[in-house]
């Protein structure tokens, strides 16, 4: 079991550093979900998410507000053997701000730099920009149909019938 599971998460790092963007769920002050789109650098040995964001969206208040977000990696549509059974990983993640001006924030701007060209060099001098990190607390993995995976700190746990029967029963 064990060679399944490590196979599993290196599945799971290809998908991750091999994708461009990420789809944000965050919740607005009035509790209703929003859902967008935004670049990420995953940092491969804290496992976290880090991403930067206009004032101008929505979501970046909701970031800002601190609140746990949901975030989803998802294959892309001409490489998926079958459009439905896309791999994709989503995360409940906790949020924080990294300060602008501070060490990580010009560290993440050479990370960006490196992964999206050019055009980072203008978010990042944008007054409306914000960078975020995002720590994945739990979530799941769907490797195809029939191959689902929950996701919890280095634990990955295949997901059953029984499993998802408990999940829908309560």
């Amino acid at each position: 079991m064990m060679e399944r599971t490590e196979a599993v998460a290196v599945e799971i790092s290809n998908l991750i550093v091999n994708t461009q963007t990420m789809t944000l769920a965050t919740l607005n002050s009035a509790g209703a979900p929003e859902v967008s789109m935004a670049p990420f650098i995953y940092e491969t040995t804290s496992h976290q998410f880090y991403t930067v964001v206009s004032m101008l969206s929505p979501h970046t208040a909701h970031l800002a507000a601190k609140k746990p977000t949901g975030i989803m990696i998802i294959e892309d549509e001409q490489s998926a053997p079958q459009v439905l059974g896309r791999r994709r990983v989503s995360y409940t993640c906790d949020v924080h701000e990294i300060s602008r001006g501070s060490e990580n924030y010009h560290l993440l701007y050479e990370q960006f730099m490196i992964k999206f060209g050019g055009i980072m060099e203008v978010l990042f001098e944008l007054p409306d920009f914000h960078a975020f990190c995002l720590r994945p607390i739990s979530g799941r993995y769907i490797a195809g149909f029939g191959k689902a995976y929950t996701l919890k700190g280095d634990v990955i746990a295949p997901i059953g019938p029984d499993d998802i029967q408990k999940t829908v029963g309560s």
